[in-house]
């Protein structure tokens, strides 16, 4: 049996291009919305969250609907995630407003506010925990945030009430931010107060390209393991 070895080298360019997914989260008044529709005026594919139906019924009776505001708000954006995974035509990069990750702040402020369950959060948490092993989780997240002045601002400009208190919500963030970075996740944080919309595009898009060509270099060179080939040869009896 002789042994011949080779080598098979495969090109980079034959490679397929992945879509970079970027996940812009935020509390209320922190400008997603805002930069989301200046990134999608500029040609970026960008998927916001969906209407809640159930979150009217929530802001009425908190204690009772709770649980189910937060069960739909997460299924629907489990699903349009899976979709996001089979979806053709997405700009490179991608973006997406706020995702499963943010489901985990608000599920974690409510229960600790008492309105919902142990049960139904250790349910909630199953969902969370099991999107974020299953699906990719994304490239980069951006954390939108601003002073107080800004926020009180734009919440009066825009109806003068939002759902929950920044000031309570932000060590849920800090948490959050801090065990994406503990996963390997990149977090870029931009305060929106400082920077108007088009620099904020910048910033975010700087970043991205940053991670991007990082992330090109530290690929290895695409090579297969030695390619074993065995050619028998036998012999005739004499």
């Amino acid at each position: 049996m002789i042994e011949k070895q080779t080598v098979r080298l495969e090109r980079r360019e034959k490679e397929p291009n992945s879509v970079f997914h970027v996940t812009i989260v935020g509390a209320a008044c922190s400008g997603k919305s805002t930069i989301l529709n200046a990134l999608q005026d500029r040609g970026f594919s960008v998927h916001v969250e969906p209407d809640n139906p159930v979150f009217p019924l929530f802001l009425e009776n908190p204690k009772k609907y709770a649980f189910q505001n937060q069960l739909h708000k997460t299924t629907q954006l489990m699903q349009l995630e899976i979709l996001d995974t089979k979806a053709e035509g997405l700009s490179d990069p991608h973006f997406r407003e706020s995702g499963v990750l943010a489901t985990d702040i608000y599920n974690r402020y409510l229960h600790d506010q008492g309105l919902i369950r142990e049960d139904q959060f250790a349910y909630l948490l199953w969902l969370y925990n099991h999107h974020l092993t299953t699906f990719p989780t994304p490239d980069l997240v951006v954390y939108l945030h601003a002073d107080d002045d800004t926020i009180r601002d734009r919440a009066i400009k825009r109806d003068g009430l939002v759902a929950h208190d920044p000031h309570e919500l932000q060590p849920y963030w800090d948490r959050l931010l801090g065990e994406l970075k503990e996963r390997g996740v990149p977090v870029f944080r931009v305060n929106t107060g400082k920077h108007l919309v088009e620099a904020t595009q910048q910033l975010i898009l700087g970043e991205v390209e940053r991670l991007k060509k990082e992330k090109r270099s530290l690929r290895p060179d695409v090579r297969t393991p030695v390619v074993r080939q065995f050619r028998f040869e036998t012999t005739r009896p004499q």
